[in-house]
């Protein structure tokens, strides 16, 4: 069976993963241990759950940078809303988080305003809101209470409950956004909206749902971390929105949207992880990470660039060769 375009550039991403991961496991023999793994798992977790929802912005051609703020927001209220309950403080955190995505969704549908240009609007004044709950304080579980959190840090061989979130996560959205009429609005409006208006896509419904989502997930991942740690920062989580977005890059989601799967993001996702965890175990600076990991995202948009101009020219030879 022919395979698409889409899945010989999965095979293709996958292919690079393994060799990032095989090249950092031949000289850091944690890194195919089972401790070494479940920790590899649980580095992805935070980045992974935002970038589902960053990643779906992506492909309706908007983008969501409020991410940041969301989780550390998220996180905040989570710490606080705990006196509930473990389970009720996250499903009070996420419908907090969602009402606050669709109002930002349907902002940006009606105003019909750039999402960029929106979304760093409310990325400062969640950080400011966040900052006034908090009362610029780091927020802490009670220490009575703490040892509830160690269910989230208990492994069940390689994985512990927000890992195997991120995997449940990952599989539930890559199904909605291929399987389901609202998914496949998501791709219509990211790979032209003019034809998907003529087609009779709503513009509003994807919109609001994909913010609404992003938010969402932003919020599941701050309150999870947060909990697991028994503490956030008002100031915490600044540096996850570059991650998530290099994820989304290198797992093939087009900037111009309409191209990309959830299920390329994860492999983008242990790309990165492999590579700054291997880096950083081998006793690199700081700095090296992003230089490596910056160096991997250009390497592989030209890489993508250069296949696309190969095929394109095959096309086109192979369409002159049939007209004569």
């Amino acid at each position: 069976m022919k395979m698409t375009a889409e899945t010989r550039g999965n095979v293709a991403r996958v292919a690079l993963m393994v060799v990032v991961y095989l090249i950092f496991a031949s000289r850091i023999p944690s890194y195919y241990s089972t401790a070494g793994v479940a920790a590899l798992l649980d580095s992805a977790v935070l980045a992974g759950i935002i970038a589902i929802g960053v990643g779906l912005t992506m492909i309706a051609g908007e983008m969501d940078l409020s991410v940041g703020s969301m989780a550390a927001f998220a996180g905040i209220l989570s710490v606080k809303f705990y006196a509930f309950g473990m389970i009720p403080s996250f499903l009070m955190v996420i419908a907090v988080c969602a009402v606050i995505g669709v109002v930002q969704g349907y902002c940006i549908y009606r105003l019909n305003i750039s999402s960029m240009v929106f979304t760093i609007g409310t990325l400062i004044a969640l950080r400011g809101l966040t900052l006034v709950i908090s009362q610029e304080k780091t927020a802490l579980i009670p220490f009575d209470i703490i040892a509830q959190t160690d269910i989230l840090s208990k492994k069940f061989f390689v994985f512990s409950i927000p890992s195997v979130v991120l995997l449940v996560l990952v599989l539930a959205v890559n199904f909605f956004s291929r399987r389901t009429l609202w998914g496949r609005e998501v791709f219509a409006i990211g790979g032209g909206r003019s034809e998907a208006r003529a087609a009779g896509v709503s513009m509003k419904r994807p919109i609001i749902m994909i913010f609404a989502f992003s938010a969402a997930l932003a919020g599941l991942a701050g309150a999870l971390m947060s909990i697991k740690t028994g503490s956030a920062s008002p100031l915490g989580f600044e540096a996850v929105l570059l991650e998530a977005v290099t994820a989304c890059l290198i797992g093939g989601i087009a900037l111009s949207g309409g191209r990309g799967s959830i299920l390329g993001i994860l492999i983008g996702l242990f790309t990165i992880r492999f590579l700054v965890s291997g880096i950083a175990a081998l006793g690199a600076p700081f700095w090296m990470q992003s230089l490596a990991t910056g160096a991997l995202l250009i390497f592989v948009i030209i890489a993508e660039a250069v296949i696309r101009y190969i095929m394109r020219r095959r096309r086109f030879v192979l369409a002159a060769k049939a007209a004569a």
